[in-house]
């Protein structure tokens, strides 16, 4: 459960693809005032993959596929059908691409037409986020397309020929398998698999007959990771070197993710990169001399992209900012001499942007896609640390009004990252931004178990929920009121997802604390959860937890909120999607009953249609509205509106888009 980075639809595609000269974006104006309808209207870069030619950059975009210009132009609408489109490939030949759409692998001409169908199988049984074809990739000869699907059940590979003729499975039924990337003559494959036994991952070697489409004997292990006792951190891949002969990961052998060589033959792994931060994504250049990775070293909340000898050898950063910022998505150019990236900050929404090499010139925007209204109002948030109370230090991003005046203490929401391996970092968090432009402190805090600290800090809440986690939150808030920021009466807290579960932790670990809370789709009751959702999720957590619940009965009694509900003080906003397979939607129904038989202060709306999140434009604009009607009234009343309604709290939209559980009992 990662920490969530909602897409965000909704505005025009000449609004967001205008491209820019050089430099960044124009600095922030004075005046400007975000809207609700604001936040729909953002819509970053997604998906993007330059041709083989180095020409041209195909991007996901309002559902469609366009090709730019790869030096910088005018965006070229290339499909205009229905449902969105993802894991964009071009074929060998530059002529055609692959992508993923209404559950199917697909093929469209580069030079326009319409689109074929290659794969048409029904979807499989459990996560429907991983049920159907995905992630095609060609193989080097165009021939063939390899793919994954959960058709089965279980994740596999398949390979399908470029005209659809003939589809193969690649991998048993009972094998997880993801991440598979060609060897650059074809005939071999590299994937990932894991299992209970080898949980953070193993990379396997497939051969491939190229003429029948099938596997060409069983797989053979390369390398298995060591299993990782939290269940958070994963092999995410290998990569081939030009020349086929060493492949290039992240692992986590260290303490640290960095970037390790491995023997295509397989043997131990060689590690290239070092330090106390994370180094991940490692891409080969065409010529084979060199390796671009992502890296938090200088700043653990932001990533940069650098450049180290394919051997190994000395980094350097390729690309530099005056704004901290997140980059992700490298891709090199053919000849070499520079690489094209996605990169978002706090005042810029996320662009793709082309870095030459061996040269002094600034990175080159491609693209423009940030919203005058955003870019007038957003800030950079300041970096806090505060001390928790086992004495460890607690990082996190604050987000502070504009013009608020030192003395005057404010409303404050603590907003709680998911995952809980996710974090916070220097990002376009809209929300955020709104909330600090709407008059509130806004404290976004990176407690044990958060990623990009390193694997021993990611593994302190081990055998420990609500534990040293709610502590390191708790600290923050009062932290926020040690520095005059925050009224100790006006403070809130929520979160999705795992920050949900942290808000429901909160409520009954600390019960005077906070005046108002939001739980949207957390876990109430472990038990229930590792019943009930994913195989992958019940496994990872059961890790965490220490075992299962028949081993660990006191871990899972700690983290059931269901039995401490006695305990909660403060009113609660719960909002959960109806269709949630990574949480089951029974955790907010069955603490929401528990709330009202104590007789606690509780609303409840539930959004039908929805996963793990809410994606349906309509319903993030209600679930906002909601939260900021609910905001309003615990920790900042507003004064001389005007309303008919009998409600405590007044929520807008309550009757066009979510299922309302607040009629009397």
């Amino acid at each position: 459960m990662n920490h969530l980075r909602p897409l965000f639809h909704g505005i025009t595609l000449a609004a967001l693809l205008l491209p820019v000269a050089f430099g960044a974006p124009a600095n922030a104006q004075e005046g400007g005032h975000l809207t609700l309808q604001d936040l729909l209207a953002v819509e970053p870069i997604g998906e993007s993959a330059l041709s083989p030619d180095g020409q041209t950059i195909a991007l996901t975009r309002s559902g469609q596929i366009v090709l730019l210009p790869a030096q910088g132009g005018w965006p070229v609408p290339l499909t205009s059908t229905q449902g969105s489109k993802t894991g964009l490939a071009w074929a060998p030949d530059g002529k055609r691409i692959a992508y993923a759409g209404q559950g199917s692998i697909w093929v469209v001409s580069a030079s326009g037409g319409a689109p074929r169908r290659l794969s048409n199988a029904p979807a499989g049984g459990g996560d429907p986020r991983q049920a159907t074809d995905r992630q095609p990739r060609w193989s080097p000869d165009g021939r063939w397309i390899l793919f994954e699907s959960g058709r089965r059940g279980a994740n596999s590979l398949l390979v399908v020929s470029a005209d659809g003729s003939t589809t193969s499975f690649l991998t048993s039924a009972k094998q997880e398998a993801e991440d598979g990337r060609w060897s650059p003559s074809g005939d071999q494959i590299v994937y990932v698999t894991r299992e209970k036994e080898y949980f953070s991952g193993c990379l396997n070697l497939l051969r491939f007959d190229a003429r029948s489409g099938q596997a060409a004997g069983e797989p053979i292990k390369l390398y298995t990771a060591p299993v990782d006792r939290g269940g958070g951190w994963a092999i995410r891949g290998a990569v081939w070197s030009p020349d086929g002969k060493t492949l290039a990961t992240a692992l986590e052998n260290s303490g640290w993710s960095h970037i390790y060589l491995l023997s295509s033959e397989g043997g131990e792994p060689k590690q290239i990169t070092d330090g106390s931060f994370e180094d991940e994504d490692p891409q080969f250049s065409p010529d084979g001399k060199s390796i671009s990775f992502l890296s938090n070293r200088g700043l653990l909340e932001a990533t940069n992209l650098w450049v180290i000898p394919s051997s190994g050898g000395e980094a350097r950063q390729v690309a530099k900012f005056d704004t901290p910022g997140i980059t992700s998505d490298p891709q090199w150019a053919p000849d070499s001499r520079s690489i094209y990236f996605n990169r978002q900050s706090p005042v810029e929404t996320s662009d793709l942007l082309m870095q030459k090499l061996n040269s002094s010139d600034p990175p080159k925007y491609l693209t423009a896609t940030t919203p005058k209204n955003f870019s007038a109002v957003a800030e950079v948030p300041e970096r806090v640390t505060w001390t928790s109370k086992d004495g460890r230090q607690i990082a996190g991003l604050l987000f502070t009004p504009r013009g608020s005046k030192p003395g005057v203490k404010l409303p404050a929401v603590v907003w709680v990252h998911g995952g809980p391996e996710g974090q916070d970092d220097f990002r376009a968090d809209v929300w955020a931004q709104y909330l600090a432009e709407a008059g509130y402190v806004v404290l976004e805090p990176n407690y044990r178990g958060s990623s990009g600290y390193g694997e021993a800090f990611r593994n302190l809440n081990v055998e420990d929920p609500n534990g040293g986690e709610v502590d390191d939150v708790a600290l923050g808030a009062e932290y926020l009121v040690s520095r005059g920021l925050a009224d100790p009466a006006r403070l809130a807290i929520g979160g999705g997802s795992h920050g949900g579960t942290m808000t429901a932790y909160m409520v009954v670990h600390y019960p005077d604390l906070f005046a108002a809370a939001i739980e949207l789709y957390g876990v109430v009751d472990r038990q229930l959860f590792v019943e009930r959702t994913n195989p992958p999720s019940s496994v990872r957590w059961m890790m965490k937890m220490g075992g299962p619940p028949s081993e660990k009965p006191e871990v899972y009694r700690k983290a059931n909120v269901l039995l401490q509900v006695d305990k909660v003080k403060t009113p609660l906003l719960v909002m959960h999607g109806e269709d949630d397979p990574q949480v089951p939607p029974a955790n907010s129904a069955l603490f929401v009953k528990a709330l009202r038989e104590h007789h606690k202060t509780v609303f409840y709306f539930t959004y039908p249609g929805e996963l793990h999140g809410f994606s349906q434009p309509a319903h993030r604009l209600d679930a906002w509205q909601k939260q900021l009607a609910f905001l309003e009234q615990y920790i900042n009343p507003k004064y001389g509106t005007t309303t008919t309604s009998t409600e405590k709290v007044v929520f807008p939209g309550s009757d066009k888009q979510a299922n309302s559980h607040n009629e009397e009992k």
